[in-house]
C-alpha cells in the first residue's frame, strides 16, 4: 500500500500514477479540496483520496488504509509524515521529497512527535532530490513516454499568463492553488 501527499501536484500525481504502473496493489493520495480528491481517483488512478481539510488526517488515513501502509512519498511534511508513521507496517519506506507544510515555518515543525516509532517498525526514511538519479533518465523518459502515448499516465498543468504574475503564481503553488504542474506562459 503507498501513500502519497501533495497528490493533487505534478510531482504527487505522477509518482501515484506510476506505483500503481510499477504494481501497487493500493495507492491512496491526499489533496486539499474535494474537487482535487476526486481528480486522483476518477482520472489518475489513485484507488481511494483524502481531503486532508477536511478532518485531522491522521484519522481519515487509520480509515484509509486500515491494514497499514509500506510505502509513504512525501510530498508534505508535518502531519501528514506523522500519519504515516502511525500507520506503517514494519518495514515500511518514506521517500522525503518535499516538505510543503514547513516551507514558510518560522517556529520549530510541531510533527512529527512520533519518530520514535521509526525505530520501532524499522522504517527507512530517505530523501531524495531527482539528481540523485541521473543515471536512469534515460530509461524513465523511454517508460514515461510510452506511458503517456498509451494514456497510462496523465499530467495536468495550472497556467497562468504572463511574468508579471509569476511570484503570485509561485506562492499560489505553495498553497495548493494549482492542479499539476504551475507554469507561468510568457506573454508575447
Amino acid at each position: 500500500m503507498v501513500f502519497v501527499s501533495g497528490a493533487a501536484g505534478a510531482v504527487g500525481s505522477t509518482a501515484g500514477q506510476i506505483a500503481k504502473l510499477m504494481g501497487a496493489a493500493t495507492v491512496i493520495g491526499s489533496a486539499g479540496s474535494d474537487e482535487k480528491t476526486s481528480l486522483l481517483v476518477e482520472e489518475f488512478g489513485f484507488d481511494a483520496a483524502i481531503n486532508y481539510r477536511t478532518a485531522p488526517i491522521t484519522e481519515q488515513l487509520r480509515q484509509a488504509a486500515p491494514d497499514g501502509i509500506d510505502v509513504y512519498f512525501d510530498n508534505v511534511g508535518g502531519d501528514h509524515l506523522e500519519a504515516a508513521i502511525d500507520r506503517f507496517n514494519s518495514h515500511g519506506r518514506v521517500v522525503l521529497c518535499g516538505m510543503s507544510a514547513q516551507y514558510n515555518d518560522t517556529a520549530a515543525a510541531t510533527a512529527p512527535r512520533n519518530l520514535l516509532l521509526a525505530i520501532n517498525k524499522r522504517l527507512r526514511l530517505e530523501g531524495m532530490i531527482v539528481t540523485d538519479h541521473h543515471d536512469l533518465r534515460e530509461q524513465f523518459v523511454g517508460e514515461a513516454v510510452g506511458w503517456i502515448r498509451e494514456d497510462k499516465l496523465r499530467y495536468r498543468e495550472t497556467v497562468v499568463a504572463g511574468l508579471a504574475h509569476g511570484v503570485d503564481a509561485f506562492l499560489g503553488m505553495l498553497r495548493g492553488e494549482n492542479t499539476g504542474k504551475m507554469v507561468v506562459r510568457l506573454d508575447a
